[in-house]
């Protein structure tokens, strides 16, 4: 049986850039679809439903990162490649908390672009080896992207969805920084090892009654992250005791 042709949206207004990436996409067996403006992409991208976008940061109309925003909004979760000429640690850090997967500064080679668009699909979300994980009152369901903490649906990103997913699966164990990035952004990531931490925070904001005390996700000194078990109940009194 054939593999089924992955979708890629472009969404740049440089249509030098566009056609490159459209014509290489295309020979790597893609099915690309191109956009120049924000609001063209947003209009399109439900009939387009891509398996990844690649999304420039400076539009005419709609900056990226608000892109970003829009796109997860509507919960669609496939991956989002940004492409910019800004590569501070403060601009990567609102590509990502925009929603953004990943960045690729410019100038960029079209070999390393097409890693990263190869190692972001390998990565996709719902690849946690479980339709649905729950630990105490923590439910993720993969099939339905959903995170319920007591019965009330909890907004993550993709990559935070991914590692809450990595970390429920091993509840109880202790993950190192390493493991953590090589399950959830792959071993061919060059980013940040800081990364992990930002998510882990991130999560905690969204996940624990006090994120400066978690009781959830705890940090393990020097060791890693571990996403704790329910404590069970206190056994109650018997033998009529008071």
């Amino acid at each position: 049986m054939s593999k089924p042709v992955r979708r890629v949206m472009l969404v740049d207004d440089d249509a030098t850039i566009t056609e490159t990436l459209d014509y290489n996409l295309k020979r790597h067996g893609f099915q690309t679809f191109t956009f120049a403006t924000g609001r063209e992409a947003l209009s399109g991208i439900d009939e387009t439903r891509p398996d990844l976008i690649i999304l420039d940061w400076m539009l005419p109309d709609i900056e990226g990162p608000q892109i970003c925003r829009l796109i997860r909004e509507r919960r669609i979760a496939a991956p989002i490649l940004m492409l910019t000429g800004r590569g501070s640690p403060s601009d990567v850090a609102t590509g990502l908390v925009a929603g953004a997967d990943d960045y690729l500064a410019k100038p960029f080679s079209i070999i390393e672009l097409m890693a990263r668009v190869q190692a972001l699909l390998r990565r996709a979300v719902g690849h946690t080896g479980q339709a649905r994980l729950t630990v105490g009152d923590l439910v993720l369901d993969t099939d339905a992207h959903t995170v319920t903490l007591r019965g009330e649906e909890v907004d993550l990103s993709p990559k935070e969805f991914v590692l809450l997913g990595v970390l429920m699966q091993n509840a109880g164990k202790t993950l190192s920084t390493e493991t953590l990035l090589n399950q959830v952004w792959g071993v061919d990531f060059t980013g940040d090892v800081k990364t992990v931490a930002v998510h882990m925070r991130w999560l905690r904001q969204k996940l624990e009654d006090d994120p400066r005390h978690p009781k959830l996700l705890e940090t393990v000194h020097r060791a890693g992250y571990r996403l704790n078990l329910p404590r069970p109940a206190a056994a109650s009194g018997s033998g009529g005791h008071p």
